[in-house]
């Protein structure tokens, strides 16, 4: 049991720095792609009397995706807000059961919502669901939700099992796991 945990969690490692990095160049390129539009559309409007049409739109969709995006990544490096008003006082081994459970709960709730993404991607690629202006079909980005929310979840649960293992990476802030 110990052996397949630790080769889950190797390839989970070997996996994820490929997925780090390709995560952050298509969190930059959403970030460049956002604010170029931002740009062209205010230069069109105050300028040129000229907005970008569909700036609305493409900002949403492009927002959406840059959160999504980087929710696998704000996970492992353990950034999210939290409060440690106990933290002092709790012993350690309490700290890192306490940390692999609300990791679990993370990824149950992850896997249950990506579910519930996927089955709005599939009922919107059915009825052919597209933007108002641009007319760009939605279930694909709607499909990365779902996959960002699973990747999430994969990513939560490895914590879980490195805080059970005691084992900290690098790249994580929390140093008292």
């Amino acid at each position: 049991m110990k052996q397949g945990i630790h080769f889950f969690t190797r390839c989970w490692e070997w996996g994820a720095r490929h997925l780090d990095r390709l995560l952050k160049r298509v969190a930059a390129l959403l970030l460049f792609g956002l604010m170029t539009i931002t740009c062209v559309d205010v230069v069109g409007r105050y300028f040129f009397d000229m907005p970008l049409t569909g700036s609305v739109e493409l900002t949403e969709l492009l927002l959406g995706s840059l959160i999504f995006a980087t929710l696998p990544l704000i996970t492992w490096r353990k950034e999210h807000i939290s409060v440690d008003l106990t933290d002092s006082i709790i012993p350690t081994g309490v700290k890192r059961v306490r940390d692999a459970l609300f990791s679990l709960a993370v990824a149950f709730s992850l896997v249950t919502i990506g579910i519930k993404i996927w089955d709005l991607a599939v009922r919107s690629q059915r009825y052919g669901e597209i933007t108002e202006y641009l007319e760009i079909p939605l279930y694909y980005f709607i499909y990365f939700l779902a996959i960002s929310c699973w990747l999430t979840a994969v990513t939560s649960l490895v914590l879980c099992i490195t805080q059970f293992c005691g084992k900290q990476y690098d790249n994580q802030e929390d140093a008292t796991c």
